[in-house]
């Protein structure tokens, strides 16, 4: 079947139209990744699957629905090649079928990093994506109908980069646009389909002169300042800070053991503390010492614990907390890092603990999207199942995540809970300052904390924040009463360019998708 030129772009404009439709009746996810549905190719295929892990409640529910949405990808794209004929169908099928495997990996890392908070899937997952984006966009609109000439014409016209660029750059600001307005997400849509029509109309444009040589200075642009941004420093150590009067107590976060902590390496004393004045939390709960490791101070108290110890229940935790802080001289102060935010905020907000200040290290506002029980349909089946099935592969990297531990599955598992714990209000005298990560920003869409100051993000991956200047800087500042400095905008920013490669939270999610065949 052969098109004319005028009826090229009607299934684009129909597939907008479906997509709002659906957007708008609840059927699928609004969140500001929805743009990415009209996206080009692989870009689509990512977001096609990350709409399905979220929302099929059984694995035949997501085979099924990611097979007619394969189809329903095949056909639009061989219509858009210039007809439905089997050269083109053939060609459209196999380059979706190439292309699966890395994206599967990326949609994988992504869903994995916002079930269990963890940024350094989250980060992978965008730059395989966005690699892909840029190398296998172009590739099905050169005018060849194999793959694999198509793919050597891409090369040798460098990427089509002067198209590439500048189309995600143009979705990149939706995406942005779509974040900080989300009323304007589902009329977004048909402006992505424009764009992505817009792209492909470009790529029948002869090529750049020397297009090789322009791809070569973008890479080489791109990795110095990657480089630039990975490995400058955020600031130096601030000077010392004047003593402090009390106690300080210390918590790590999950999996860690006695001594072992990022947060245990901590140095105290440029807060102002001495070490007579320090505690360290133990989740295996009260006792008479633990083994120094890494730690700034002798650990006089508390039980030798392990990883296994912080899996326990959260209310256990919370007990042990209250068991080992309560008795400790006043003014007590806390430092509390990752999942250990949570415990200290619901042993203060429910009177267990009477603190006076808190430094909350890398906190998370939310559990945004929740995964169900072992062999349970609902909505996020297969994360869930898949969680559980990379357990072997995290031991390899001693991170020991086990997604059905108690402290995993009352937390991470239920969408919403750290939500329901944080909904609490301090009560009135209690100080309390948060410092999260710019790497963590993207998980999350509110990171305003109900305290008397939110930090500003640290350039600090999550796991180094409680050994970090920025740390440091932002604790004596706020022990002392002192102004923090001025926060750069572009760090908010970063996370708005992001958030739209993630996943839908829960509160984006109906309970609509449950087909069970």
């Amino acid at each position: 079947m052969r098109q004319g030129q005028w009826r090229r772009w009607w299934p684009l404009a129909a597939g907008a139209a479906f997509v709002v439709l659906l957007a708008a009746a609840n059927v699928i996810p609004t969140w500001p990744g929805l743009i990415h549905l009209m996206a080009l190719p692989p870009l689509d295929q990512f977001t096609d699957l990350r709409v399905l892990m979220s929302r099929a409640s059984s694995w035949p529910a997501f085979l099924v629905l990611f097979a007619l949405v394969a189809v329903a990808r095949v056909v639009l794209m061989a219509w858009l090649l210039g007809g439905l004929d089997a050269r083109r169908l053939r060609f459209a099928a196999l380059f979706y079928a190439v292309a699966f495997g890395p994206v599967l990996v990326a949609a994988c890392a992504d869903a994995g990093a916002f079930a269990v908070l963890y940024a350094r899937m989250f980060w992978p997952a965008v730059a395989l994506i966005a690699m892909m984006a840029l190398v296998l966009g172009p590739v099905p609109w050169q005018g060849r109908f194999r793959l694999r000439e198509a793919g050597a014409l891409t090369w040798r016209r460098g990427l089509r980069i002067e198209v590439m660029v500048p189309y995600c750059a143009v979705v990149a600001t939706l995406g942005v646009v779509a974040d900080r307005l989300p009323t304007l997400t589902v009329p977004l849509v048909p402006v992505s389909a424009l764009a992505t029509g817009l792209a492909i109309a470009m790529m029948d444009r002869p090529s750049l002169r020397r297009p090789r040589s322009v791809l070569a200075a973008f890479v080489a642009v791109l990795v110095a300042v990657s480089i630039t941004f990975v490995t400058t420093h955020e600031s130096d150590r601030p000077e010392p800070g004047p003593p402090q009067p009390g106690s300080l107590m210390i918590l790590s976060g999950i999996n860690s053991a006695s001594g072992q902590g990022r947060i245990h390496a901590t140095d105290v004393h440029r807060l102002g503390y001495d070490c007579e004045q320090v505690y360290y939390f133990s989740y295996a709960g009260p006792g008479v010492g633990q083994p120094q490791h890494d730690a700034t101070c002798p650990i006089r108290t508390g039980a030798p614990y392990g990883p296994s110890d912080t899996q326990r229940p959260f209310e256990e935790q919370v007990d042990l907390f209250a068991q080992q802080a309560s008795a400790l001289p006043r003014p007590l102060t806390v430092a509390a890092h990752s999942h250990a935010v949570w415990v200290v905020w619901e042993a203060v907000t429910t009177g267990r603990v009477g603190a006076d200040v808190l430094l909350l290290i890398g906190p998370f506002p939310s559990t945004p999207t929740g995964y169900p029980p072992p062999h349970v349909n609902e909505p996020g089946r297969v994360v869930g199942d898949l969680l559980r099935a990379a357990v072997p592969v995290t031991d390899l990297f001693r991170l020991h995540f086990d997604p059905e531990t108690p402290a995993a599955r009352g937390l991470l598992g239920t969408a919403g809970a750290a939500e329901s714990i944080l909904a609490r209000p301090l009560p009135v005298g209690v100080r309390a300052t948060t410092l999260p990560s710019v790497t963590d920003l993207p998980l999350a869409s509110e990171w305003h904390f109900d305290v008397e100051r939110n930090g500003c993000p640290a350039r600090t991956a999550h796991p180094n924040l409680p050994l970090s200047p920025a740390f440091e800087d932002a604790a004596i500042r706020f022990l002392n009463n002192r102004p923090p400095p001025p926060c750069p905008a572009w760090r908010g920013w970063v996370a708005a360019i992001a958030r739209p490669l993630g996943m839908p939270t829960a509160a984006a999610t109906m309970d609509r998708f449950t087909y069970n065949p």
